[in-house]
C-alpha cells in the first residue's frame, strides 16, 4: 500500500504587487506609531514644540516676498505673500518626504536588523510627519487671507486630493533613493544636493507668466510645477495651463515605479544595513 506524501512547494519568487499592498496595510499601527515618534524626538525639549513647524515657511515667505514682493516688484492679482507660501507649502512638503523618506532605511538600520517587517513602512512614515507640518503651515495662511480680505476659490474642496498627489510623487522618488542609496552611499548626498537647485526650477515664488511664452509649457515637464499651479487654482482660482493635470498622472505613475522598484530591492536591504 502506497502512503501520500503531501508536497509543499516552497517558491523564493517575490509575493505579487496585490498581496505586497495588503502587507503593507496589515503593518499600517507601525506607520501610525513610527509616525508618533518622529514627532515626539523632533520637537522634544524644544520651548516652542511643534510651532517649529511653521518657522521655516516663514522664513522663506519673509525672504521671498522682500525680494520678489517687494523689490522686483511681482504682480500675482492677490497679495503675493499669500502666493508665496502656497507655492511654499507644497514644496516643503515635497522636500519633507522625500529628503526624509530617502534617509529613512540609513536612520533605521538597528530597527531594521532587529525586526521583521516591511521595510517601506520606515517611508511611508513620513509622509504623515510632513502631513501635520503642512497642516500647520495651512492654517498659518487662514489669518493672512482674512486679515488681506482675500476671496478664496470654491475649488479649495480638490486642494486635498492635490497635496495627497504630492505626496504620492514625493514618497515614489523618496522610494527610489532610499533604496538605492544602501547601494551606492554616494547618491545619499549628491541628490538630495542636485534636488535643492529644483525650488528655481520650480514656480514656487515667481508666476509661470514670467517665463517666455514659447518655453512656459515646458515648465509641467517638472511634476512639481504642476502641482504647485494646481494648488494656487485650488486656493485662489489662478489660471492654470491644461498642461498642469499631467503632474497627476506623473505623481501616480513615479509612486507605482517607486514601489516596484522599492519590493524588488527589499529582501536585500537587511545584508546592506
Amino acid at each position: 500500500m502506497q502512503v501520500g506524501v503531501q508536497q509543499t512547494i516552497i517558491s523564493a519568487d517575490d509575493p505579487k504587487f496585490g498581496e505586497y499592498l495588503m502587507k503593507m496595510w496589515r503593518f499600517r499601527g507601525m506607520v501610525l506609531t513610527l509616525a508618533k515618534r518622529d514627532l515626539r524626538i523632533k520637537y522634544a525639549q524644544t520651548a516652542l514644540g511643534i510651532s517649529w513647524s511653521v518657522v521655516q515657511p516663514l522664513t522663506a515667505l519673509v525672504v521671498f516676498t522682500i525680494f520678489f514682493g517687494v523689490l522686483l516688484d511681482v504682480e500675482v492679482g492677490y497679495p503675493y505673500a499669500l502666493f508665496v507660501l502656497s507655492g511654499v507649502i507644497c514644496w516643503n512638503l515635497f522636500i519633507y518626504i522625500f529628503t526624509h523618506g530617502s534617509n529613512s532605511l540609513i536612520d533605521n538600520q538597528e530597527l531594521i536588523r532587529k525586526l521583521s517587517f516591511p521595510r517601506i513602512v520606515l517611508p511611508i512614515s513620513k509622509v504623515l510627519v510632513a502631513f501635520v507640518e503642512t497642516i500647520l503651515t495651512l492654517l498659518l495662511m487662514v489669518p493672512m487671507i482674512i486679515w488681506a480680505q482675500t476671496p478664496v476659490s470654491s475649488n479649495l474642496i480638490v486642494l486635498p486630493f492635490i497635496l495627497i498627489f504630492v505626496a504620492l510623487f514625493s514618497l515614489g522618488v523618496g522610494l527610489v533613493l532610499a533604496a538605492a542609496t544602501l547601494r551606492y552611499r554616494d547618491l545619499h548626498h549628491i541628490v538630495p544636493f542636485l534636488v535643492n537647485f529644483g525650488i528655481w526650477f520650480t514656480p514656487v515664488f515667481y508666476p509661470v507668466s514670467l517665463i517666455p511664452e514659447q518655453y512656459s509649457d515646458l515648465v509641467y515637464l517638472n511634476p512639481m510645477a504642476s502641482l504647485i499651479e494646481l494648488t494656487r487654482w485650488s486656493l485662489f482660482n489662478d489660471p492654470v495651463s491644461p498642461w498642469a493635470v499631467t503632474g497627476l498622472l506623473t505623481s501616480v505613475i513615479v509612486l507605482v515605479l517607486g514601489v516596484i522598484y522599492f519590493k524588488r530591492v527589499e529582501d536585500s536591504i537587511s545584508e546592506l544595513v
